[in-house]
């Protein structure tokens, strides 16, 4: 066989093996705190969301995040100081435009937002609510991601809607749904934070085993 050949082969097995490792990682989950506000949506704005383009300042922003993120986590080994402070410097910016909008009009059903338990994937979400969802429903799901407070606008669907109790009294199914038409941008700052979690979980767990 050629050199080319041999070169050809390598080179579509590291491809085969690096979407592999990728696809492992949308299906990585954790159990986690998140702000969260969302909405059934009818089947007329099921239609609309999915050809809908964000236009507001709000969703702007949120496209400026998931960029953000991606170039933070390019560095985040090799330059972890300068990946430290540039963190710090857009969870302050992050911190000031979400105390904005809280008081501003566009952003007036920001105060339903609350923080919520949630399973959480690359792929989709499990989170207890009041309400009985049909399958295959579509939500509207805003989630806020803790402590970066990225703020994530979805569109999901409904894979199952099961009675619950979570001990107080306020929610009464369990809601999972499955993200639809996510973007690479927001996929990957999913990716990114589940596996921080995991990795702040696994040392929480050892320093408790350790004491």
């Amino acid at each position: 066989m050629c050199v080319i050949g041999r070169m050809l082969i390598k080179s579509m097995i590291k491809n085969m093996i690096d979407n592999q490792g990728n696809e492992r990682r949308r299906y990585f989950r954790v159990s986690d705190l998140v702000g969260i506000k969302y909405r059934l949506l009818s089947e007329g704005e099921r239609d609309l969301a999915t050809q809908e383009k964000p236009t507001s300042l709000k969703s702007l922003l949120g496209q400026i995040e998931e960029q953000i993120t991606i170039n933070l986590a390019s560095i985040q080994n090799s330059q972890p100081e300068v990946h430290q402070l540039l963190d710090l410097f857009n969870q302050k910016i992050n911190l000031a435009f979400g105390h904005g909008f809280a008081e501003g009009a566009e952003d007036e059903v920001a105060q339903s937002t609350r923080a919520c338990q949630v399973n959480l994937s690359a792929c989709g979400i499990a989170f207890p609510c009041s309400e009985q969802a049909a399958l295959n429903q579509y939500l509207s799901i805003e989630v806020t991601l803790y402590p970066d407070n990225a703020c994530l606008n979805l569109l999901a669907a409904v894979i199952s809607c099961d009675r619950f109790d979570d001990g107080s009294g306020e929610h009464e199914y369990l809601l999972r749904a499955n993200f639809v038409n996510i973007g690479d941008a927001d996929q990957e700052i999913l990716v990114q934070h589940v596996i921080q979690r995991q990795v702040h979980q696994l040392k929480d767990r050892r320093s408790e085993a350790e004491h």
